[in-house]
């Protein structure tokens, strides 16, 4: 019925950076959702803002990317290569999802 589905045995470490990114990820969507919608124009945007939303904005844009480093940065993705490390990450990203039971 296809190829044999792989496991990967992530590091507690991983599991924890990959849901503070996601974490951050879901409080800057929230924050940005409180915003006005300005077309797509990021400069039309900006300059609508207060200077506590532009502070707040930058935080979680800067929470994001040190939260995603950790995730992209941890030394388990040096053991795996090419479609391997695609298919971990991907499923990393779904550590939290319903676990598959068909399998049982």
């Amino acid at each position: 019925m296809g190829k044999e589905q792989k496991t990967f045995e992530y590091t507690d470490e991983l599991k924890q950076a990959q849901r503070a990114l996601m974490a951050v990820q879901a409080e800057r969507r929230t924050f940005l959702a409180t915003l006005p919608l300005w077309g797509g124009d990021l400069e039309a945007a900006r300059q609508g803002l207060s200077e506590e939303q532009l502070a707040e904005s930058a935080r979680l844009e800067e929470a994001e990317r040190q939260a995603s480093h950790a995730v992209w940065a941890d030394e388990y993705w040096a053991k795996l290569s090419g479609e391997d490390r695609v298919i971990a990450r991907s499923r990393l990203m779904h550590i939290d999802d319903e676990p598959d039971t068909s399998a049982a």
